[in-house]
């Protein structure tokens, strides 16, 4: 795995001091995951991925939208604008992606969602289904990469989604311009810390060094 410069570590403890713990540490994961595709880029030049952060709570935030320019650094500036309160709304965000995806989709790039939480709410399967198809009419099947920060009973909305997304991206059409090994599957995991969520993070940064195209995330 690609060793990460990571700011002299700032982000890990002056995320703590600025935001909440857990927001701080999903933060400092982020930078991480930037950083190392920043890094797999290297000296090829201008990035190709498209960055959006959507961030939920009773209601959705775009932090921002289609970013190809911004370095890992003002990323993050961007993202501790915000603040962590109370309330969840898996609904509205995963509209919310749609929307995005939609708006700014490209066939030069692979769609790719990371879904984090550390909490459990309702969402209906059709939402869902709704998200990843409209990836596959478009073009290509939706990477869809569930993270649960949390207690594993509050995970079973996460599964379920994640399942709902497989299911979808191995029933979808091959893309002919991508060679099958570059087939990033969606996925489930559980940090139970904040070592094992920029693991996490570091891991799916790693599985999309693979020959394909630019995401949109």
């Amino acid at each position: 795995m690609t060793d990460v410069p990571f700011r002299t570590h700032l982000p890990l403890t002056e995320l703590t001091r600025r935001s909440n713990n857990r927001f701080g540490a999903v933060l400092s994961s982020l930078y991480s995951f930037w950083s190392a595709r920043a890094a797999a880029v290297g000296q090829q030049g201008a990035r190709r991925d498209s960055y959006s952060v959507i961030l939920f709570q009773s209601s959705v935030t775009n932090a921002f939208v289609n970013d190809f320019v911004s370095s890992p650094d003002q990323l993050l500036d961007a993202v501790l604008r915000y603040d962590a309160d109370g309330g969840t709304n898996f609904t509205a965000a995963v509209q919310q992606a749609q929307s995005v995806i939609e708006q700014h989709w490209s066939t030069e790039r692979s769609p790719v969602m990371i879904f984090l939480s550390d909490g459990e709410c309702h969402i209906a399967d059709q939402t869902v289904q709704d998200l990843c198809r409209s990836a596959v009419r478009l073009g290509k099947a939706l990477s869809f990469h569930a993270v649960s920060f949390g207690p594993d009973g509050s995970s079973t909305t996460l599964r379920r989604m994640t399942q709902i997304a497989l299911d979808i991206q191995n029933n979808a059409p091959r893309d002919p311009l991508a060679p099958a090994a570059a087939t990033v599957a969606s996925s489930y995991t559980q940090a139970l810390d904040t070592i094992q969520l920029a693991e996490t993070f570091l891991g799916i940064a790693e599985s999309l060094r693979k020959p394909r195209g630019s995401l949109i995330h």
